[in-house]
């Protein structure tokens, strides 16, 4: 569903029309990816499954630019549960220069706002694109990070955690800006995933594409824990570790600090497979996280002492395994 939003004099002293586009969308389908074609894989499934009708259960906008009816520009914005990412902007090469990005991005920012909630984008720190982000209240996740943030609610993190009921579900796309949020917060171990290589603040834009696509091929299983606010606080995956023969598994799960009493309910909702079963946790991992391995069934195995490195420190991580017979 396409809204037209504005009309505009550009620079050159041409009339643009800004419009959104709400997926799903075929009226403007071929003239959006033939924008983004450049994006390749894993973003265009993203692209095309939002604008075809596949993806039912996120919001994705695409905020265009037209010349003479002709898209130049996109802006997009996928979103759920107030929870947002910004990006994909691009204005086609022979269109530059004459402020088009800035534009769209006013009006996409007021659309936003109107919603409310948080964005998250990311960039280079410090460049041209990371000054204009700043100056429509974008913010560092981290010092001196391309990894932005824009909050319409200063307390948003506090409201979005607010401790609840929980259940465990499948992952869905409506989980990417959820997950992204979580991922984001300093209130969750550092050690996240060791199968995925996830440690500390992560921007997890690209991750869930990459993530969705071996959920989808069958190489990884996983569950979300959802609160009854609509929050995902907390992750638990199952991979196989190839750097082995047989049956060897990898669990990973983090969870929230204000959500750690509900690591039963995490890892009682995944169902393991025969084999051997090793989780890699933070020596220093709360109490919670450590029983609900053990009344799993888990057992310490090893404690590997300096194992990772982060933010300047060297970390201990304690091994827990279990065998899994049929």
């Amino acid at each position: 569903m396409y809204t037209k939003l504005s009309n505009v004099k550009l620079k050159s002293g041409e009339d643009m029309e800004i419009g959104v586009v709400l997926a799903p969308d075929q009226e403007h389908s071929e003239a959006i990816v033939k924008v983004l074609h450049h994006k390749g894989e894993p973003w265009l499934t993203h692209v095309n499954k939002a604008l075809d009708g596949t993806i039912t259960d996120l919001e994705t906008r695409f905020y265009i630019g037209k010349l003479n009816g002709q898209v130049v520009a996109n802006i997009m914005t996928v979103e759920y549960n107030h929870t947002g990412i910004l990006g994909h902007v691009f204005t086609i090469p022979e269109q530059r220069r004459k402020h088009i990005c800035t534009l769209i991005m006013e009006q996409q920012m007021n659309d936003f706002k109107r919603r409310g909630g948080v964005l998250l984008l990311g960039t280079g720190f410090d460049s041209a694109p990371y000054w204009i982000y700043h100056s429509f209240g974008f913010r560092s996740v981290l010092e001196n990070s391309g990894f932005m943030r824009f909050s319409t609610d200063d307390n948003f993190e506090e409201k979005h955690f607010t401790y609840g009921k929980v259940k465990a579900v499948d992952v869905q796309w409506k989980h990417w800006p959820l997950m992204a949020v979580l991922m984001s917060v300093k209130e969750t171990e550092i050690l996240k995933s060791v199968s995925s290589g996830l440690y500390g603040i992560v921007n997890f834009e690209g991750g869930f594409l990459n993530f969705m696509k071996r959920l989808e091929d069958g190489n990884i299983k996983a569950k979300v824990l959802e609160s009854e606010s609509g929050a995902v606080v907390g992750c638990i995956t199952l991979e196989q570790d190839h750097r082995w023969a047989g049956k060897t598994y990898i669990l990973d799960m983090f969870m929230h600090k204000n959500f750690i009493v509900n690591y039963d309910d995490l890892i009682n909702s995944m169902e393991l497979p025969e084999g051997k079963i090793q989780c890699f946790i933070m020596a220093n991992s709360p109490d919670e996280k450590i029983n609900a391995l053990k009344k799993s069934g888990f057992e310490q195995e090893a404690l590997l002492k300096n194992q990772f490195f982060w933010d300047n420190k060297r970390f201990d991580v304690c091994l827990f395994s279990k065998f899994v017979v049929a």
